[in-house]
């Protein structure tokens, strides 16, 4: 025992030893202006601008900048689909919906820690499929975003994952044809960014990448339905007659809780939903991409 703790203080040293600090002071500048200006955007809110900033510090300064850039581009796009036609969908899903379109601190880490936890492992120990990993997961994340700020808006009402039955717009659990493009849309995106960054990387051949981030990003977003039709908690409010993930209507009364597990609310379920991305990107890395 005494030689293990001996040599996880020697390898956390040396990791410590091996981060570049300009590099992190650099990330950490960039993560508190581009936070900064999605705050002033109001698609942050305070606690959301300081999640930023530790997710964007943590996997640039410790990942790289092809890590960061991950970040980034599923933070910019995001943020500029979540205002596009807001009217319209706040219309369509401002019953059900759990919170509004900033991101709070805890969002910030349910679609962006386990990256962060990935890029400070690959400080730890740089090997590649953690980068996949990592690509996994924000393509997961910005897969199951586009796919609700684009398929909110489908003409067609959306489907419940489990039997196929309508149900109204923003229902958890839903999917729509518009929703799954934009799933796809959004996860190839996310790869192409890493493709970019196994080239800057030199993690081997690139032509997984774009699979891989597909893969994680499809499986990530489908998990995330799939929690949302089963176990996710759903509040009813007695006012409206509605079922919503709102612990307060926006008609201002208190809601009950009515099915699903007590504990598992949208952040938890997103946190699982890129986890679920990071671990399919992952296996496909490692057989087909791993030299």
């Amino acid at each position: 025992m005494r030689a293990f703790w001996i040599n996880l203080v020697s390898s956390l040293i040396g990791t410590a030893m091996s981060i570049d600090p300009l590099r992190l002071a650099l990330s950490f500048g960039l993560s508190f202006l581009i936070g900064g200006l999605g705050y002033w955007r109001h698609s942050l809110t305070r606690s959301g601008w300081f999640g930023a900033i530790i997710i964007g510090t943590t996997t640039a300064g410790l990942g790289g900048w092809h890590w960061g850039a991950l970040i980034v581009v599923f933070f910019a796009t995001s943020s500029l689909l979540s205002h596009w036609r807001r009217a319209t969908k706040q219309q369509r899903i401002g019953a059900t919906a759990a919170k509004g379109e900033q991101r709070d601190l805890f969002q910030a880490l349910a679609n962006g820690g386990v990256a962060a936890v990935c890029a400070v492992l690959y400080a730890i120990q740089p090997w590649p499929g953690l980068f996949a990993a990592a690509l996994g997961a924000v393509a997961a994340a910005t897969a199951d975003t586009w796919a609700t700020e684009v398929g909110t808006l489908s003409p067609q009402a959306p489907r419940l994952v489990t039997t196929g039955r309508p149900i109204p717009a923003g229902t958890s659990g839903g999917i729509s044809a518009l929703g799954l493009a934009a799933t796809c849309a959004g996860a190839v995106l996310i790869g192409l960014v890493g493709w970019v960054g196994v080239r800057l990387g030199d993690y081997g051949a690139a032509v997984w990448v774009i699979p891989t981030a597909l893969g994680g990003g499809v499986a990530g977003s489908l998990a995330d339905s799939l929690l949302g039709a089963t176990v996710q908690r759903v509040n009813w409010c007695a006012h409206c007659e509605l079922q919503t993930e709102q612990p307060v209507h926006r008609c201002g009364t208190a809601t009950v809780y009515q099915r699903g597990w007590r504990w598992l609310d949208n952040d938890w379920v997103n946190f699982i939903s890129s986890t679920a991305g990071a671990g399919v990107s992952a296996i496909i890395w490692a057989i087909f991409g791993a030299p």
